[in-house]
């Protein structure tokens, strides 16, 4: 209500997990599921800073998951070009060869504060079990990545007001400084996982440096920008109701009543789906089963849940 912020404000006020099957967690993995596990543990690890940013007190909105087509990041940017290089479009399709509603990129999170924005980037990545090899190309990949994501993101936002003070980080969850050479830990935009605890001073600090007095107005525009970015989906349509907290909660409960829980769960309902519809009726026998595997941490639900709620299946500790 009016202009001014009063705390912070997460937007969306829960997390929104994509990643929503349960895998076991003392199974090694391969193919489609190992790849669903590296995603799970990169929501894992936004899910973390979501809950140290929700201690911050100062006057700032969070924005969680900020992603746009490169239809809309071009206008914000309309000088912007793609990388020809790997384009297999031809010169007459697009200026830069990209279709609009190709997604450009995400944004972890991202900090509207009284003076600045600040840019986060969340990587899940593990080192453990990795040669030293292995480790350090790891994490150069990683690194390299989040500054090309970091880098369009601070384009966009500075695109708005060029004097905008704008910090970048990179926010390495799982990896410990230890474990680093010496060349990141130099790298100030650089953040482990002992900088969790230091989020909230970092955010402060963020906004003492930049005490500095903007054009007014400048602040405002930059959070409607940003905010109406969310809320705007592929098809440049807006839901203003996306940032309400009973939406987040229905569309968490629609997932989880559909996950994918065992390999037993999802052949069932399979099985259950082809005789209601008639399928396969007069066809030969042939498998088709989906091949998830097996997951000890899962368990039969109770009665009650499955007869009113249609859960077949909890995780030991839900």
């Amino acid at each position: 209500k009016g202009d001014e912020i009063r705390g912070q404000i997460m937007i969306p006020p829960i997390p929104d997990s994509k990643f929503i099957d349960k895998l076991p967690e003392d199974v090694e993995l391969e193919g489609q599921n190992a790849a669903e596990r590296e995603l799970q543990e990169g929501y894992e690890a936004e899910v973390k800073v979501f809950r140290c940013f929700e201690e911050v007190k100062s006057n700032v909105i969070v924005i969680h998951q900020l992603d746009y087509t490169h239809e809309q990041y071009a206008a914000f940017l309309p000088d912007h070009q793609c990388n020809v290089k790997m384009c297999k479009r031809g010169l007459d399709t697009h200026d830069c060869h990209q279709p609009k509603k190709n997604v450009e990129g995400e944004t972890d999170f991202v900090v509207i504060g009284m003076n600045f924005v600040a840019v986060f980037e969340v990587k899940g990545l593990s080192l453990q079990s990795c040669t030293e090899d292995e480790g350090e190309l790891k994490i150069k990949g990683c690194v390299e990545d989040a500054f090309r994501q970091r880098k369009r993101m601070v384009d966009l936002i500075r695109s708005v007001d060029s004097s905008l003070r704008v910090y970048e980080f990179t926010l390495l969850s799982n990896v410990s400084r230890e474990e680093v050479d010496e060349k990141y830990l130099s790298d100030e935009t650089l953040l482990f996982c002992e900088d969790l605890e230091r989020l909230v001073h970092i955010i402060d600090s963020c906004e003492v440096f930049s005490w500095n007095a903007l054009k007014s107005g400048i602040m405002k525009n930059v959070a409607w920008c940003l905010l109406g970015l969310w809320c705007i989906d592929q098809d440049n349509k807006w839901d203003i109701t996306t940032c309400s907290l009973p939406k987040c909660i229905m569309d968490i409960d629609s997932k989880l009543r559909r996950a994918l829980v065992t390999r037993k769960s999802v052949d069932e309902v399979a099985a259950e789906v082809n005789r209601s519809s008639g399928k396969n009726k007069g066809r030969k026998k042939t498998s088709s089963k989906k091949e998830y595997p097996e997951n000890p941490e899962m368990v039969d639900a109770p009665s009650l849940f499955q007869n009113y709620l249609n859960i077949k299946s909890l995780t030991k500790d839900q």
